[in-house]
């Protein structure tokens, strides 16, 4: 009897952070209105996955104190000393989830949703602390049973105030065009070309050894640097803050993917990280379909589109790679890995489609560019990410020490020959360049050698071959080059998002003030500063151009 008392006990703490956790959830997708009842759903969904598991710990523990204390705690079917004390500990367990998941979401959340988080951190800091001093206060003053009272009305209003604070979340909508401007005369072109993976831990030594002419032309005559991005580092959401000049806090697109929990008709875009939510898949809890948000906001490309300005684009989703052969990128692909050509290992396969892939993107892109005389190019090829994912630690055996000799000597030099492959096809480019004509090289994030603790997660998950990733979203590179541009300039402090409202200023467009980017106007040389002053928009989103 008495361990059904505890086990009723533990069932109402698996559900109470079941609940916390379904808050957090609804934290995290910015775009979902507020409803009450989606939140008990959530709860109820959590509660067979996260809260069983919360309801066995609690048992445990009980036990544990109880066989440690030596003699046996009386417990009721409903006890205030039992959930206080555990809802207090798991309150603090939640609130570092709660932190880290905000922190890692942070792009998510403009000012003012800030505020409200930090609302939300100081009613679970209180909801900690006033079921620890509610414990003292009862033991204190002779068990009076008003401690418990006052502690289950603190609980309800604190978690009252918390949920009440997401219910104030600001959902925003697509704004109607209220004018117009007149169309922008461009005389210039852009060519912009994305190397998704680009590390200087890679570029500064190749280059130093002479490996690499074209990235050391482009460091040596134009403007370069570290460039900075933020999490998630997921590429939807990197491209449309790259397209926007504004963070994911304004853009909205957060996901490519719909999640639904259980048979609920509402979906989620957003899950916590940190916590194997995903991992719900695989116990059939969670499904997900591909999908995406309808963007709210005008991106560069909408604004070139109303100016007639021809351009070309080719970025996210990547194109895979052809099914046919290819008799040239067969050649190329000996010329660079002739002595893998042959080898069987999966991870082959991996590299022999990234390069395939970055060949035929790379080649339909340029077509499309000299077929169209666009004056705005942009493209961006993935391949490098991929094969940095899978052989790092072949360049940096130091930093895992349990890699076969034979394989760092066959894959070693493996992502060394990929720079030199994207070396080649910035050689293309830079020779076709014209005088009025800006080339940016850019990548969003490098990449970064697995933790230890991450190796064990990928391994637990069938995914042992990973040996890099850029979920903190190290920093990436970005390179400029062209006549008007300052020769062998090292900048800091550039973003990801200022690189837009840096493009729309070089070609004579006003910048909109609600980009959360801005215009980088010292990777320019002073005479083109003073001769092409900043003009502003208040934002793109109201006005139309004719």
């Amino acid at each position: 009897m008495k361990f059904l008392r505890v086990f009723i006990n533990s069932l109402l703490c698996g559900l109470f952070f079941s609940f916390l956790l379904g808050l957090l959830i609804y934290d995290l997708n910015i775009n979902l209105s507020f409803n009450l009842l989606f939140l008990f759903q959530l709860t109820f969904f959590l509660f067979f996955s996260y809260g069983l598991i919360i309801t066995i710990i609690c048992l445990m523990v009980y036990f544990i104190f109880e066989f440690i204390l030596g003699r046996k705690v009386n417990i009721f079917w409903i006890s205030p000393f039992f959930l206080s004390i555990f809802f207090s500990l798991l309150t603090l367990l939640f609130f570092a989830i709660f932190k880290i998941n905000q922190n890692f979401f942070l792009s998510f959340f403009d000012s003012t949703t800030e505020g409200f988080l930090k609302n939300q951190s100081i009613a679970f800091i209180l909801l900690f602390f006033s079921g620890i001093l509610i414990n003292y206060g009862y033991y204190l003053y002779k068990k009076k049973v008003l401690f418990f009272v006052l502690y289950g009305i603190i609980l309800f209003a604190l978690l009252s105030f918390a949920v009440y604070q997401r219910a104030r979340f600001p959902i925003p909508t697509k704004a109607d065009p209220v004018a117009h401007i007149d169309q922008t005369k461009i005389n210039k072109r852009v060519t912009v070309i994305g190397l998704e993976g680009l590390n200087f831990d890679f570029l500064i030594p190749l280059i130093n050894e002479g490996k690499l002419p074209n990235f050391s032309w482009l460091m040596e005559e134009g403007s370069w640097g570290k460039l900075t991005a933020f999490t998630p580092s997921e590429p939807l959401i990197f491209n449309s803050s790259f397209n926007t000049g504004k963070m994911p806090a304004k853009h909205r697109q957060l996901s490519t993917l719909k999640y639904q929990l259980l048979n609920f008709e509402q979906e989620i875009e957003v899950v916590p990280r940190f916590i194997l939510f995903r991992q719900l898949t695989r116990l059939g809890l969670l499904y997900y379909r591909t999908a995406r948000s309808t963007p709210i906001t005008k991106d560069i490309w909408t604004v070139f589109q109303e100016n007639q300005t021809p351009f070309i684009k080719k970025d996210w989703p990547y194109k895979e790679a052809p099914k046919e052969p290819n008799p040239l990128v067969d050649t190329l692909f000996e010329m660079y890995f002739k002595d893998l050509k042959y080898e069987i290992d999966p991870i082959m396969t991996l590299l022999k489609e990234s390069f395939y892939s970055d060949c035929a993107y790379e080649n339909e892109a340029n077509t499309a560019i000299k077929n169209n005389n666009s004056q705005i190019s942009y493209f961006m090829l993935n391949g490098l990410n991929i094969v940095e994912k899978y052989f790092f630690r072949y360049s940096f055996p130091n930093l895992f020490g349990d890699i076969d000799q034979e394989d760092i000597t066959k894959y070693g030099t493996v992502i060394e020959r990929y720079y030199q492959f994207y070396d080649r096809i910035i050689s293309k480019y830079l020779a076709t360049l014209k005088e009025n004509e800006l080339l940016v090289v850019f990548s969003p994030h490098s990449i970064e050698a697995l933790p230890l603790w991450k190796r064990y997660v990928e391994f637990f998950l069938g995914n042992s071959t990973i040996s890099a990733y850029h979920d903190n979203a190290p920093e990436g590179v970005v390179l400029f080059y062209g006549k008007e541009i300052a020769r062998s300039e090292n900048i800091e402090g550039i973003r990801l998002v200022d690189i837009s409202p840096t493009l729309l200023y070089y070609l004579n467009f006003h910048v909109g003030l609600d980009m959360d980017g801005i215009v980088r106007t010292y990777i320019f040389k002073d005479d083109f500063r003073a001769e092409n002053p900043v003009s502003y928009i208040r934002t793109y989103d109201q006005v139309t151009i004719k």
